[in-house]
């Protein structure tokens, strides 16, 4: 017997309800979408894409717009959105 087919039976026999969702599997989920352009990206991103707090802070004082803190979605964008290395891609004033 799989080790899922015994948890479902043992959570079960305690009385817990199963859902579908909690035996998707972490792949299941959305896939996020992918940003060729600095145009796709504002269009969901208005300020941009920091990698970090540090960074968002820094081009705001230089005068942009505040971009959101999303390390997941800098590291998905190519390095070409960020020419400067400034950790944030895509910023805009």
């Amino acid at each position: 017997m799989s080790i899922v087919k015994t948890l479902v039976n043992s959570l079960l026999a305690v009385g817990v309800a199963v859902t579908p969702a909690l035996l998707a599997s972490p792949s299941a989920a959305a896939p996020m979408a992918s940003y060729s352009s600095c145009k796709q990206l504002r269009a969901e991103y208005p300020g941009g894409i920091a990698k970090t707090s540090k960074a968002a802070k820094k081009v705001v004082k230089a005068g942009y717009r505040r971009p959101i803190v999303c390390p997941r979605v800098y590291a998905q964008v190519s390095a070409r959105l960020d020419p400067n290395s400034n950790k944030v891609a895509c910023e805009s004033r």
